[in-house]
């Protein structure tokens, strides 16, 4: 099979896990992953877990930079803001301390594996040491697949922002070309990233976001149908082999 190429649509970092983050024109990459994505989180004090929008969904209504979050009623809080956590707790109406990132340490977050069900069981999920990712260092995912969904089930809300890459490439073609990649490696831009596996999906698509994007359940089940290899997998998870710079306009090809 001929591998995919494609190039660099999208780039986004995510100051602090779970809120909205920023847009970039180009991103810089290290061994540790991307540069200032999710450099800061929310914890709960009491148990020490990290706090994120699969269980606590109202964190995607606030959107944060390097400097500072902005709360859904537009008030704005310095990241350094001796009154941060006070200005947080109050808004989600429990105690959170925010976490930077040489608090990380080892920590866990909380997830369940029947995400439409915001009742079911939640299990403690371990965080990568010193970190505050999910899993792996760079998220990737293709507008390619996605285009390939919505007209597959045009009835349900595909926006990339549900999805939250670090990168988003379009490489053409059918829908879940990328998992081509699994296992081998991929330069992007100046970055080589071994692809270490498809991305599991979890509440967060079916998660309700500004300016329109609404809580989609159905997407659960439409992802499972969808990619017949990996059901309910959308996008890759990578791991660094070597950084540099990633941008807008980049080339994507296997190496």
């Amino acid at each position: 099979m001929t591998e995919p190429t494609g190039t660099v649509t999208g780039c986004w970092r995510y100051p602090v896990k779970s809120m909205q983050g920023l847009a970039e024109d180009a991103l810089e990459v290290t061994a540790a992953g991307v540069v200032g994505d999710r450099a800061r989180a929310l914890v709960d004090p009491a148990t020490g877990h990290i706090l994120t929008a699969k269980r606590v969904e109202d964190l995607l209504f606030a959107s944060a930079t390097d400097d500072g979050i902005a709360l859904p009623d537009g008030t704005v809080v310095g990241v350094d803001s001796p009154h941060v956590d006070d200005a947080l707790s109050a808004w989600l109406g429990r105690p959170v301390h925010l976490a930077a990132g040489d608090e990380a340490g080892q920590r866990s977050f909380e997830m369940t594996f029947d995400p439409p069900n915001d009742d079911a069981e939640y299990y403690e999920i371990p965080a990568p040491p010193a970190t505050f990712l999910d899993s792996a260092q760079v998220h990737v995912v293709n507008a390619a697949t996605l285009r390939g969904c919505a007209a597959a089930r045009p009835d349900l809300d595909w926006d990339v922002r549900r999805f939250r890459p670090n990168v988003l490439v379009d490489l053409g073609g059918d829908a879940f070309a990328e998992q081509a990649w699994i296992g081998g490696e991929v330069r992007v831009g100046d970055v080589v990233l071994h692809v270490e596996g498809p991305t599991v999906r979890c509440a967060m698509p079916l998660r309700a976001q500004p300016d329109g994007i609404e809580r989609e359940p159905e997407l659960f089940e439409a992802m499972s149908e969808l990619n017949e290899v990996h059901p309910n997998h959308l996008g890759l998870y990578c791991r660094v082999v070597s950084g540099g710079r990633v941008a807008v306009g980049d080339a994507v090809a296997a190496v």
